[in-house]
């Protein structure tokens, strides 16, 4: 566990803000193209790791991170509050693109002096959803936005995704157009099966039509008899 100096021992005042690291893919083909934002919840801008950090003060709200030993599935929130009409219209620029993008939360800490000393990660994900509110204000006819960011945590993406191949023709074809395995699963899939019996009946396509009578299936031309 990574040593912080600035809350070892027993801190009677602890002075932090929160880092928000927002990376915006452009192109999903080419993962260079990507447009950075950085804020925090800091009263003058900051560098960490050779990012400059805007400052935002009491506009930036971080949600709470789940602390635990264990890497977890967990969630969290980033509000931007007081964003103004001619900043609105970047927001809205990306918001198509704003969804996957990457979020890191970093977590500053503080001397005595207000010198930034030391910092930590906190959160690592994926943003999942986005909110966009207004606030009119009826005295001067002025529009402030807040823009609120829910993000999900790398472990809780991973264990959503979905892998494999279906067991049917289109999605072993996907890859490879030759690939004949799945091609008689549409033959079987309605075929009840009890192995080290003989079959109940004959396979037949759900697109078939056919009616039953007298214990046989008749499928316009094709007759089989039922057992």
């Amino acid at each position: 566990m990574e040593n912080i100096p600035a809350v070892a021992g027993n801190k009677a005042l602890v002075i932090n803000a929160e880092f928000v690291k927002l990376t915006i893919y452009n192109d999903v083909s080419n993962s260079a193209n990507t447009t950075i934002y950085t804020f925090s919840s800091a009263y003058q801008e900051e560098t960490i790791n050779s990012q400059v950090y805007t400052p935002l003060g009491g506009l930036l709200a971080v949600g709470v991170q789940q602390r635990d030993i264990r890497v977890t599935s967990a969630d969290t929130s980033v509000s931007l509050a007081g964003i103004p009409n001619n900043n609105i219209y970047a927001v809205l620029d990306t918001e198509g693109k704003i969804r996957g993008s990457k979020i890191e939360i970093i977590r500053g800490f503080y001397d005595s002096n207000y010198n930034l000393s030391n910092y930590a990660p906190r959160f690592t994900g994926i943003i999942t959803s986005y909110n966009i509110s207004e606030d009119l204000n009826n005295t001067d006819n002025i529009d402030n936005f807040t823009v609120t960011l829910n993000a999900s945590s790398f472990k809780q993406v991973l264990e959503n995704r979905v892998a494999g191949r279906k067991t049917n023709k289109q999605s072993w074809q996907y890859y490879n157009s030759t690939d004949s395995s799945m091609n008689n699963v549409y033959s079987i899939s309605d075929q009840d099966f009890d192995f080290g019996k003989a079959p109940l009946k004959k396979a037949a396509t759900n697109s078939a039509a056919s009616q039953e009578s007298m214990g046989t299936t008749q499928n316009y031309g094709v007759i089989t008899e039922v057992p």
